[in-house]
């Protein structure tokens, strides 16, 4: 399995990229964000790869960031969801656009994308949300040292902060989640609490 590719950026196309690895040109689907933020042929860049097998077909979908790779797995991991789709749904807004989207049981955007309904679309939201809490809120427990100790409210914070709100909106949002102390929540009941607030 090919996990990074760096190279020369050899041939652009419309949903695709040549990367010239010493010689071998690779031929890697990316999606329309990714392309639009690769410089010009000639320059020298890394992606990391997804190697997507089937019986009929051979592929590599290059990716900016591990996250992206990471929730484009995730994706492939939905009935009816394959690479193409997930490239449109990685695509249609910023990673953490999608990953509010999710946590805040938001089809609506999903559902934006080209080939994906409304079905397919809340199946999406149904599937990782759960997938989505146990990735950010297992990773808090894990290492609660990085973020003020035990204290449930700095986690919370800082959950928020990765989705892209800023540190005064996630506080004041904490704040009202919280009634004021934070006292017997837990980080994920002080996260949705907040990201309803959030989204008035």
């Amino acid at each position: 399995m090919i996990a990074t590719l760096e190279g020369i950026l050899a041939q652009r196309g419309s949903d695709s990229v040549i990367i010239d690895v010493h010689g071998v040109g690779y031929l890697v689907t990316v999606g329309n964000r990714t392309l639009a933020e690769l410089p010009a042929a000639g320059d020298r860049i890394r992606l990391y790869t997804y190697t997507y097998v089937r019986e009929d077909a051979l592929g590599l979908f290059g990716f900016r960031s591990q996250d992206e790779l990471t929730f484009f797995k995730l994706l492939l991991s939905v009935k009816g969801i394959g690479p193409k789709a997930g490239l449109g749904i990685l695509s249609r807004a910023e990673l953490r656009l999608l990953k509010r989207a999710i946590l805040q049981d938001d089809a609506a955007l999903l559902a934006t994308v080209p080939g994906i309904g409304p079905k397919t679309a809340a199946r999406v939201v149904l599937e990782l949300k759960g997938k989505l809490k146990e990735e950010m809120f297992g990773e808090e427990a894990r290492v609660p040292a990085a973020v003020g100790g035990d204290d449930p409210v700095a986690q919370a914070l800082q959950v928020l902060t990765g989705l892209g709100y800023t540190p005064a909106e996630a506080k004041e949002a904490v704040r009202k989640a919280s009634g004021g102390n934070g006292g017997g929540h837990s980080v994920e009941q002080l996260v949705t609490v907040a990201l309803k607030g959030l989204d008035r």
